[in-house]
């Protein structure tokens, strides 16, 4: 993720109107290679650990790539936008799309809080606590679909109800939230 890039006066209507599509469909193709995790993303290391994991599991995984979720976690500090996380991915796999976000370790997603609220036919998040998000306490994020979020030392995995069960089962996850 870059660090220290200006802040560009449209970011947050972009990340509005971004917010309103799921974040990693259920068929999700693999993109060009330039869209795709590499060896110098600070996340590397544990994407690819998670990723022999879900292999392990009876999950395949044909990419890992950058998600539309990375604007979420740019924070303002003195006029330069910082990312509050080490990386977000998706991983396409055999059974659907699985956003992770990953903290260097040994931080974790204890004190991140999700609060859902139904809003007309879809659903709308609220993210606060640490890591901090975009726009602070008065952020939300909706989507059209349901999404879960699973929490497991420093990955928080958001996914929809078709990977829930799959998900949990495979990796032994705690319940969602919210």
């Amino acid at each position: 993720m870059p660090k220290g890039l200006p802040i560009p006066p449209c970011r947050f209507i972009l990340l509005l109107a971004a917010s309103s599509f799921p974040l990693c469909a259920q068929s999700v193709p693999c993109p060009p290679p330039a869209a795709l995790l590499s060896f110098s993303d600070p996340a590397y290391a544990d994407a690819m650990e998670l990723k022999q994991s879900l292999e392990n599991h009876g999950f395949a995984v044909p990419c890992i790539f950058h998600t539309k979720l990375s604007s979420v976690f740019m924070v303002d500090v003195s006029g330069t936008l910082q990312s509050t996380v080490e990386g977000e991915f998706c991983f396409s796999t055999n059974r659907g799309g699985i956003e992770v976000v990953f903290l260097p370790k040994p931080q974790t997603f204890a004190d991140f809080r999700i609060t859902e609220h139904r809003q007309g036919g879809g659903y709308l998040y609220r993210f606060t606590g640490t890591p901090r998000v975009w726009a602070g306490d008065k952020f939300k994020f909706g989507t059209a679909d349901r999404q879960y979020f699973l929490k497991q030392e420093n990955r928080l995995f958001i996914v929809t109800d078709a990977l829930l069960g799959p998900l949990k089962s495979a990796l032994q996850l705690p319940p969602p939230e919210p």
